[in-house]
């Protein structure tokens, strides 16, 4: 039975995954458990008392209703909030929008025997819950309107106003605002139990209207999800348990009950003598539960120190709620706010103006590891009034170091998305690189720019290899990889430890990453054994590159960000602990935040918005790095300044940086993930310690930069250096292939076409790259036999194959996707299976084995065998591993499981590859070359 001992309890309840992210991301300290099946999350809600257990319910009222009992049997909460998205069924109501249910109606109940007359049931939500929420303000992670008002809920999804359904509604339950399809379980649940306080708070992600898969294709479910969540804390925060007094972390953004007297009257509502009801009772006592009109004191007005709202008063919006994550590639954090006055003027020299005036936006492109506290920084920063009088506001976007390097290289293109006014990489690498061409120098500027923040790079491994090699007491170098890679077999029975397989180096793609490049950089310089400037006659050096090549021949397949591997070591982490996380790597270049902040508990080492990466317990095997002793790069994340800025950006985006600098900024948005100062130093109480697997002041060997045209010239041949890939590419083309994009006027079939990385063009795979491919639907569309079709058989891409007229690889590649006909049903089990038996085959101890796999629906009009959990224990073994890289194409693909993880990240994790999101088609060709950058 789980600890509940740490503080009042409230659990929250979700249905989807990205009901669950948006609460999990409020919580800090998570720790995990599985009770009778049901996996809970504990935390804590910063600034108050509470401890709030999460779990996830999965779809539909039965599945709420289980779980609710099953939560209170455990925890014996006083409050349980169900936390989702909803669609809306009133004319006024907009995507975005929040619905406290006031009134539940159980849509399901009480049909006639002639199924024409229905006898409404409903569940009400506790009255002195209703009164209070009515009189509450919602500060500034709150968007969209907060509305109390009756939900229906039922197991059916509404999206088409002119369905019987959509009758039954309007005909029997007209003052519903919301439906969804778990709250009357909940309701029930609770209404068995008795005394237990619930209630339910929805954000809006469509209108029932027929454009479901539109909207959430659009990012609608994650921008409705934030906003709940967003409403859910604050209710949570505004109630404080009888005798604890909760400090909020804005205390000004929640409104009291009326009709408090003076300051001095601290609490309103009866006070109850009653016992802790916290946690589980004793076994074989009855839990005591205090009567539910004595189990709540709220909070007063003056204590708050804000007027309360009339009740029925619409609520106005103070700021937007959330980041929309827009698969991982392009993601704009668009941070609204209505608020009376800006902030405190701090370490700006400008003065504050109000967010709501201001008509310019400085837009800020970051490094995917920089955004997120960028993102919060500019908020707290507000919106500054320039010398002339305009009013500019600062909006961070998330952008691929090497992705908007390209684009800079182009002059920033309009397919390109719209162009910042400051550019932060995670290097100034990039920057060279980018002045490489007259586009890019037309744009950067000719100064070197300052820094944000830096990090030096690491050598990382799991705290027990690493302590195996002599650490913290010594250190390694590049030359000790290369030596290592040269027989990566035996490496560690070598040194007594034979349990944990052979040396696996992890690396990301130095086209993409900055830790990638660095590592690249470094290695060179090592082989010199300079600290002078590389030269192009250093990186065309056959034996510099035979010495680069040794090192990555261990690496175990790449990727465009470093938060593939470090979320793939902390799953292997959750699965088993120390005994997986040392089969699945033996050591990662990462920067040294990343190592601090995965320790932290962030498993993808950074704060960031991506799905999966919010912050929980800590590992139970920790990774400490080891800073190269033979050159030491480092991420310096320059603040760039674009040509063409208006005079009025101008002096925000340098006032920006000043504040950026200061010591309160730094250690507010910097310092907690592991990041130094723009000076390179490391103030007191960052977590930069051995305790988080970092040395304050590591002995390492300075070098000087190369400039851009080596750099350039060292990712064309690191190319020809990288390990070799073995890749069999796995495509759906089943009927729903046809289906049209909304925006597009084409079909998802017509996208996948002209997407770049799917023509197989000599940006992604190198000729002497082995690729092959398939199809699937069913059988029954295809041969009668199988769920899929060979179409290309595995070889290297530059070869001429006989039979096809001289045509190469890669040309007949190129030609099949392009005479690909959608047909059929999705056999997506059996060719998974089957997929990974025929590599096995064709394995390449040599190579990077692996499988991309790109679907748009789910397993379905195909026999039930085999199962999920028989493919999943066929393809998990660690022996000749063939990772399986996924590809969620379209708003209707995959799908969750019981415990809430999708099928393709089960498929992914279960072979230490990694699950890409192209829900939205539009981004097809980014996610695509995300993926092939792993090879």
């Amino acid at each position: 039975m789980a600890d509940t001992s740490s503080g009042p309890v409230a659990v929250i309840l979700t249905a989807l995954q990205v009901e669950y992210d948006a609460v999990s991301a409020r919580l800090e300290g998570l720790t995990r458990s599985s009770e009778k099946g049901t996996v809970f999350e504990r935390g804590r809600l910063p600034g108050t008392p509470w401890t709030v257990v999460l779990a996830q319910t999965g779809p539909g009222n039965d599945n709420a209703a289980l779980v609710t009992q099953h939560a209170y049997d455990l925890y014996r909460p006083r409050v349980l909030l169900f936390v989702g998205i909803a669609g809306g069924l009133k004319d006024d109501i907009r995507i975005g929008d929040v619905v406290i249910g006031e009134r539940i109606y159980d849509y399901r109940e009480k049909q006639s025997p002639r199924g024409d007359h229905y006898r409404p049931r409903g569940w009400e939500a506790p009255w002195r819950l209703v009164q209070h929420v009515q009189r509450m303000t919602f500060g500034p992670d709150v968007a969209g309107r907060v509305r109390v008002a009756p939900i229906a809920s039922g197991n059916v999804v509404l999206d088409r106003e002119t369905s019987e359904l959509g009758e039954v509604l309007r005909g029997n339950y007209d003052d519903a605002v919301a439906i969804e399809m778990e709250s009357a379980g909940v309701c029930r649940a609770a209404h068995l139990i008795g005394g237990l306080d619930t209630l339910t708070i929805r954000g809006i992600s469509d209108k029932a209207d027929g454009g479901k898969g539109r909207a959430d294709a659009g990012g609608s479910q994650e921008i409705a999800a934030w906003c709940a969540a967003a409403v859910a804390v604050r209710i949570l925060a505004s109630l404080a348990p009888e005798q604890e007094t909760p400090t909020l972390p804005d205390a000004g953004s929640v409104g009291g009950a009326p009709g408090a007297g003076s300051a001095s009257q601290e609490l309103l509502g009866a006070s109850a003598a009653g016992t802790d009801e916290s946690g589980p009772p004793e076994e074989g006592k009855p839990p005591t539960v205090p009567p539910p009109h004595h189990r709540w004191t709220l909070l007063s007005r003056a204590r708050l120190g804000r007027r309360a709202q009339p009740a029925g008063r619409t609520r106005t919006t103070l700021m937007a709620c959330g980041a929309v994550a827009l698969v991982g590639v392009l993601v704009a954090v668009l941070l609204k706010a209505t608020a009376d006055a800006g902030p405190p003027d701090g370490d700006s020299a400008l003065k504050s103006c109000k967010v709501s005036q201001a008509r310019v936006k400085l837009h800020v492109a970051a490094s995917i590891d920089l955004s997120k506290s960028l993102s919060d920084a500019a908020r707290d920063y507000g919106a500054r009034q320039s010398p002339d009088g305009t009013c500019v506001k600062v909006e961070v976007s998330s952008v691929n170091s090497g992705t908007a390097m390209r684009a800079l290289r182009g002059g920033w293109p309009e397919d390109d998305g719209p162009r910042p006014d400051v550019w932060s990489p995670a290097g100034s690498e990039w920057v060279d690189l980018a002045r490489t061409t007259s586009g890019g120098r037309r744009l950067l500027p000719e100064s070197e720019p300052r820094s944000i923040v830096t990090s030096p790079l690491t050598i990382a491994m799991p705290k027990p290899m690493a302590e195996t090699m002599g650490w913290p007491e010594t250190t390694i170098g590049w030359s000790d990889l290369a030596k290592w890679a040269e027989d990566p077999t035996h490496f560690w029975a070598e040194h007594g430890n034979k349990q944990w397989g052979a040396l696996k180096l992890g690396k990301t793609n130095p086209d993409y990453s900055t830790s990638g490049l660095n590592a690249t950089i470094g290695a060179f310089y090592a082989k010199t054994g300079t600290t002078g400037e590389l030269s192009i006659r250093d990186v065309d050096s056959s034996a510099n590159q035979a010495f680069v090549r040794n090192i990555e021949k261990s690496v175990v397949h790449y990727g465009d960000t470093t938060l593939t591997f470090l979320a793939n070591l902390r799953a292997a982490d959750d699965k088993g602990g120390r005994e997986e996380v040392l089969k699945y790597i033996s050591a990662v270049t990462v920067e040294e935040s990343a190592v601090v902040a995965y320790n932290k508990g962030y498993p993808c080492g950074a704060y960031s918005y991506t799905r999966g990466c919010e912050q929980r317990g800590k590992p139970k095997t920790p990774l400490v790095s080891f800073y190269p002793k033979d050159s030491d790069p480092a991420s310096d994340h320059p603040y760039v300044q674009l040509g063409g800025m208006s005079k009025a950006k101008q002096k925000v985006s340098d006032d920006f940086l000043t504040y950026l600098h200061s010591t309160d900024a730094y250690r507010k948005h910097f310092a907690p993930y592991g990041y130094r100062t723009y000076e390179r130093k490391v103030l007191a109480h960052t977590g930069i310690d051995q305790d988080h697997g970092a040395l304050r002041t590591p002995q390492t060997k300075g070098y000087d930069a190369p400039d851009g045209e080596v750099l350039d010239r060292l990712q064309q041949v690191w190319a020809s250096l990288r390990r070799r890939a073995n890749v069999l590419v796995v495509i759906d083309t089943s009927k729903s292939m046809d289906d049209k994009v909304p925006g597009t006027g084409d079909s998802k079939m017509q996208l996948l076409r002209r997407a770049e990385p799917a023509r197989f063009g000599p940006g992604g795979f190198a000729d002497t790259d082995r690729v092959g491919l398939w199809k699937f639907s069913n059988a029954a569309s295809l041969d009668g036999k199988h769920h899929y079709v060979p179409l290309v058989d595995i070889g290297p891409m530059g070869e001429k194959l006989t039979d096809h007229h001289g045509l190469t690889r890669r040309d007949e590649l190129k030609d099949e996707v392009n005479g690909l006909v959608p047909n059929g049903a999705t056999g997506l089990y059996s060719t998974v299976d089957a997929a990974v038996d025929s590599m096995r085959k064709d394995y390449d101890p040599a190579a990077i084995n692996a499988i991309v796999l790109l679907t748009d629906g789910r397993n379905e009009g195909v026999p039930p065998t085999p199962t999920l959990k028989d493919v999943l224990a066929r393809i998990g073994t660690p022996d000749e591993r063939v990772r399986v890289f996924t590809v969620a194409y379209g708003s209707k693909a995959d799908q969750q499981d019981a415990n809430g993880r999708t099928v393709l990240e089960e498929i992914a994790a279960a072979t230490g590859a990694h699950a890409y999101d192209a829900k939205d088609p539009k981004v097809l060709s980014e996610v695509l070359t995300s993926v092939i950058s792993n090879f």
